[in-house]
């Protein structure tokens, strides 16, 4: 750490304001007031400021705040410039509380609790320096957190003690974090009126009333586990194209996010220990350690841990922040089948890599955990799907996913209008999206891209390179084997696989996507906060992914219907295979604001895109004979989505009293796609059917409206 001269100054500004220990009953250690235990006030006029922070790893025990010398292609730096904590809106103000106590019995409790009024904490930028690439003048960003809150904890024998659920955690937060890539005036994107809340509690049967938990540390990091937490995050996202320095005024919305209710043995693990150097092998000793308990060679990186259940008052709320702010909450989230295990679970590793080090690829195959090199993958009969990793002189933070997973789903919507009295319609349906084995290999670069560029040309923004698999283990591979007693097993791993389906509640059967794949690869993703690109003038600012490099959807599943009960093969009704895969060698896609509708009172969405298509296909087969599948292959050119817009609007506002979900587009194909940029390329492909080519198609230009509203009475 890089401690400027004036950073004493915050010591004048702790007052205490008494110092006496005394045993406490509950009661009193519910309601300490300024008597108790010692009482720390932080209150300033001026800023406080910290030039550099450096989080240092693999340093080989220098312990010299050098960021290179050390272990040889792992020895990193990862730093955090310009920190600022300062008062909004008036002086910095903070208080906290610290105090001793007994229960009554003779245990004793330690309680910290604080609180602080409204405040803004900024990051300059966030850069890395490697002994490969020093990217001290460069940055991902700069960032800035506006909160008021409250924090408080308790728990007998000392703040880290595991030994029981003896300890009482609650904190809130509420404010704003807003992200640019540029100076004061660069556009922003922010969490608006972001809502932070958890605590442990006794769970929905039982009012969620407060609860105790575990909050300590064990031999692999920070643990806090309870039998029942109730949690409370919403935020609105949002845009402004020419702010002044982090501004939250006149922001235009763009959507509502919300994620409310209770967790049923929710667990957060935050352990030491990142990506393991070791060699790759199958099981669950694999190259990047997923749960802690792996012993080798690791570097010095942190992972964390999380899992949980789905209480029954949990609900996910997707929607609309401006205009009539409707929203559709997701509710009644039940397990699929008896999937075993948490319903949801995220294993992740954070990290730097450089010099061509880190994770090879990912497998979409037969292992249900773990990884698998990419002899073991073709081995196997599984697909390899490689990753780029940072060069010779090249250095990126990672994020990488095993084995993470979702196998719960929701069977009731509720579209609620709160400008309409507050109505809600409920809805007996449920959109079954689970995840079996969710795998991700995540490289971030501090670069950012000019306007009109197609390279490289700023310091500051996020240039990305990702592959992730979201997989049914085999189940494709199964699904399409000339052996019937093979394909008959396609569905075995159903509890635990990749579904996307809609489920009428009342008969608790689906239809959609079963037991399917999706693979997700990009390199060179510039995620972009821009007023605009003049390479296309016609598009808006907002939200930007851009990529003149790789970006590469494939979606691969059996399309058909069942019971929720039982999703195994025989029990289906099978419709046809469907393999998709879009792969383009120019990917833009565009989220921005449009106004409010005066008629409904909808805050649409915007949205935009252009996609280069380059060897693209789609392939439709039959169940029974996957052989037998008419495909379009060698599919390549431009298509173009324009004018989008996704708009909710409940029933107050329809002519039949149901809600809606509103989407309309432009389509343009080939030379018509161009954004008032170069025109794009004809739509050319090889239709067919099992091994005969028909011939080939094209579409020179074109442009289709398209327009969907989807109903459920």
């Amino acid at each position: 750490m890089n401690r400027p001269g004036p950073l004493w100054i915050p010591l004048l500004f702790f007052t205490p304001y008494a110092l006496a220990l005394q045993a406490m009953s509950d009661d009193a250690l519910s309601s300490i007031n300024g008597a108790d235990g010692v009482s720390v006030t932080l209150s300033s006029q001026a800023p406080l400021r910290l030039d550099t922070l450096k989080w240092i790893t693999d340093d080989n025990s220098l312990n010299n705040g050098a960021c290179t010398g050390g272990l040889n292609g792992q020895h990193a730096c990862t730093l955090v410039k310009d920190i600022v904590l300062e008062g909004h809106g008036g002086n910095l103000q903070q208080q906290w509380h610290l105090d001793a106590g007994s229960d009554g019995s003779g245990q004793p409790y330690l309680s910290l609790s604080g609180q602080w009024s409204n405040q803004q904490l900024t990051l300059g930028s966030l850069s890395l320096h490697t002994a490969n690439d020093d990217a001290s003048d460069r940055s991902l960003g700069s960032l800035a957190l506006l909160s008021a809150g409250q924090f408080s904890l308790s728990n007998r024998g000392g703040p880290f003690n595991l030994e029981d659920n003896l300890a009482s955690l609650d904190f809130s937060l509420n404010g704003d974090v807003i992200y640019r890539q540029g100076p004061a005036g660069s556009p922003e994107l922010s969490f608006a009126n972001l809502q932070l809340d958890t605590r442990f509690s006794t769970g929905a049967a039982n009012g969620q009333s407060a609860g105790l938990g575990r909050v300590g540390i064990d031999s692999r990091g920070l643990l806090l586990q309870a039998p029942y937490a109730d949690v409370n995050i919403g935020f609105d996202l949002a845009f402004k194209n020419s702010p002044t320095n982090f501004d939250v005024s006149g922001r235009s919305n763009l959507l509502r996010f919300g994620w409310r209710g209770g967790l049923v043995n929710p667990q957060w693990h935050l352990q030491a220990g990142g990506v393991g150097y070791n060699t790759y092998v199958n099981g669950p000793n694999t190259f990047q350690d997923t749960d802690g308990s792996v012993t080798g060679s690791r570097s010095e990186g942190i992972s964390l841990y999380t899992a949980w259940d789905f209480d029954s008052d949990f609900a996910l709320s997707l929607g609309e922040a401006g205009g009539n702010g409707t929203v559709a909450r997701f509710s009644q989230w039940q397990r699929l089948g008896a999937a075993p295990g948490p319903m949801f679970a995220l294993p992740v590793v954070f990290d730097v890599m450089q010099g061509g080090s880190g994770p090879s690829g990912l497998c979409a195959g037969a292992a249900t955990s773990g990884v698998l090199d990419q002899s073991s993958c073709m081995a196997t009969g599984g697909e390899w799907y490689s990753n780029d990793l940072p060069g010779s002189n090249e250095s990126a933070f990672a994020i990488l996913m095993r084995d993470a997973r979702l196998l719960a789903y929701n069977t009731r919507v509720e579209v609620e209008d709160p400008l309409s009295g507050g109505t809600v319609t409920p809805l007996d349906w449920g959109a079954a999206f689970t995840f079996g084995k969710l795998d991700a290999d995540i490289f971030l670069y501090p670069y950012g891209r000019a306007s009109g560029a197609s390279v490289v040309t700023t310091d500051s923004g996020i240039r990305a390179d990702i592959t992730l698999i979201a997989q049914s283990p085999d189940a494709w591979r199964r699904a399409n084997s000339s052996d019937p007693a093979v394909r008959s097993t396609a569905g075995d791993g159903w509890q635990t696989n990749t579904h996307f389906m809609l489920v009428d509640t009342q008969s608790h059967r689906g239809v959609g996507f079963m037991n399917g794949d999706i693979f997700y690869r990009a390199r060179d993703l510039f995620l972009r906060v821009t007023d605009g690109d003049s390479r296309y003038p016609q598009l808006p600012g907002g939200l930007w992914l851009q990529t003149d490099n790789l970006a590469q959807y494939r979606f691969r599943a059996l399309f058909g219907g069942g019971n929720m009960s039982d999703l195994s093969y025989d029990a289906l009704t099978r419709v046809s295979l469907i393999d998709v895969n879009l792969q383009t060698d120019q990917f833009l896609f565009v989220l921005n604001p449009l106004p409010v509708d005066t008629n409904t009172g909808a805050a649409p969405i915007g949205f935009n895109g252009l996609l280069d298509l380059d060897n693209s296909y789609i392939r439709v087969g039959e169940v029974s004979s996957p052989q037998s599948r008419f495909y379009i292959d060698a599919l390549s050119g431009r298509v173009a989505w324009r004018n989008g817009s996704l708009s909710m609007v409940s029933g107050q506002h329809t002519a039949d009293g149901l809600p809606q979900l509103a989407i309309s587009n432009d389509l343009d194909i080939g030379q018509s796609a161009h954004f008032g940029g170069a025109a794009g390329d004809p739509l050319i492909g090889t239709v067919g059917f099992g091994s005969e080519d028909f011939g080939r198609m094209v579409i020179p230009a074109g442009t289709w409206h398209n327009e969907i509203r989807l109903k459920i009475p």
